[in-house]
């Protein structure tokens, strides 16, 4: 069997509503199906399990897992679940879980942290959590598309049909198998689903980015220009790429200057973010901007406009 090459993917469901997050989270259904590297499965598991911290199922789990809570209150504990997981992967020798996102490997361990609470042993979880690998990065990226995409409106793009509905753990997990077999298998180029959801993806991100800039400009010129920057912003041209970056910088001020009418000092922060520079009232410089700053520019109200031409005109700044 170690001469052949298996593929684990799975789903979770957790605990979820009011205020539970993955931080505090327990396990209540899981899916498992392990084909080989001819894609023909192997394996399928499902089962839910017992939570402990919020044995009842609240209002929004309901609807969204359509779980019951006969069958939750009837379920063996995830440890135990867990072991049958453990055992899965031990018999096809496979290394890694493939899931769709970041947040299975966070809410398992949160489930460690609420049996560990009350003595309760976690190790089989602990294990699975440590083999977790999320691919939903890796896949949006063979397929071309700018930002990643829910797997009920992907499996679509494949006529992937659950056996009931979806945040079900077991039709999920067959969906991720679905994907990434077509994925690795088919010639993408020709699947007109999925060059459709492509599109409207890119579509609402250009959208997105005329909407931002409509707004920038309607902030940046809500503020009179100086001279200056009348000068500058004809001579560089409206439509040009130098005015999209002097839009977006004097945005930045003005909208800083415009919520705080009555201050006069203020910092323009470099920062070691991707956000590149921030605009703030003097005041709210703390201890946490600081450490994010490589370095702070004191101004004050009337003389702004210097400071943004300056940014402008800084070949060497990658601002936007």
């Amino acid at each position: 069997m170690s001469e052949n090459k298996y593929f684990c993917f799975a789903d979770f469901e957790f605990t979820c509503g009011y205020y539970i997050n993955k931080y505090d989270s327990e396990i209540l259904s899981a899916g498992v199906i392990i084909c080989d590297e001819k894609y023909e499965i192997k394996e399928r598991f499902y089962c839910t399990c017992r939570p402990h911290k919020f044995p009842k199922l609240t209002k929004q789990c309901k609807k969204l897992t359509k779980l019951t809570q006969e069958e939750i209150d009837n379920s063996p504990d995830s440890n135990d679940v867990m072991r049958i997981i453990v055992s899965l992967l031990k018999k096809y020798m496979i290394d890694n879980i493939y899931v769709w996102g970041n947040f299975d490997r966070p809410a398992l361990l949160s489930d460690v942290r609420q049996h560990q609470k009350l003595g309760k042993e976690s190790g089989c979880i602990q294990k699975v959590s440590s083999k977790i690998l999320d691919i939903q990065r890796s896949i949006t990226d063979k397929m071309e598309f700018p930002e990643p995409v829910n797997i009920k409106e992907l499996a679509s793009a494949f006529d992937y049909t659950p056996d009931g509905s979806f945040h079900n753990a077991l039709n999920d997990a067959i969906a991720l198998y679905v994907i990434y077999r077509e994925v690795y298998t088919e010639d993408l180029k020709s699947n007109q689903k999925l060059n459709e959801i492509r599109k409207k993806r890119l579509d609402r991100i250009e959208e997105k980015r005329h909407e931002t800039e409509k707004r920038q400009k309607e902030t940046a010129f809500s503020l009179p220009f100086s001279d200056k920057e009348k000068l500058y912003y004809e001579e560089i041209g409206e439509n040009s790429e130098e005015a999209r970056k002097f839009i977006y910088i004097r945005s930045k001020f003005v909208r800083t200057l415009n919520n705080n009418p009555d201050e006069n000092e203020f910092l323009l922060l470099y920062l070691k973010t991707q956000e590149r520079i921030k605009v703030i009232s003097r005041k709210k410089y703390n201890y946490t901007l600081q450490n994010l700053s490589e370095k702070a520019i004191s101004f004050e109200r009337d003389n702004f406009s210097e400071l943004i031409l300056k940014e402008c005109c800084d070949k060497e700044k990658a601002v936007i």
